[in-house]
């Protein structure tokens, strides 16, 4: 009778293991599959997201050497170097 209980817990346990596994699976699934179609939709314009000062981070380039990491701006200044540790 003991065993019987025990089974029928493990039961239990393992059907709600099983279903917010699969209800997140599902979610992320959804995720990865409507956020590209509503990017399309959603224009990142400043009066939308109440930015009003937004920062374009296509000017600026970024190398790699030996030494770390260097970002450049649009006009060739460094403005930022992160170093490797050795």
């Amino acid at each position: 009778m003991k065993n019987q209980n025990s089974q029928e817990s493990i039961d239990k346990n393992r059907r709600k293991f099983l279903t917010v596994m699969l209800i997140g699976s599902g979610a992320f699934l959804v995720e990865k599959i409507l956020t590209p179609l509503f990017s399309r939709f959603l224009n990142d314009s400043p009066a939308k997201t109440g930015l009003s000062n937004k920062t374009a981070f296509g000017g600026f380039q970024v190398t790699e050497n030996k030494k770390g990491l260097s970002v450049y701006d649009s006009s060739g200044k460094e403005i930022l170097q992160i170093d490797r540790e050795t």
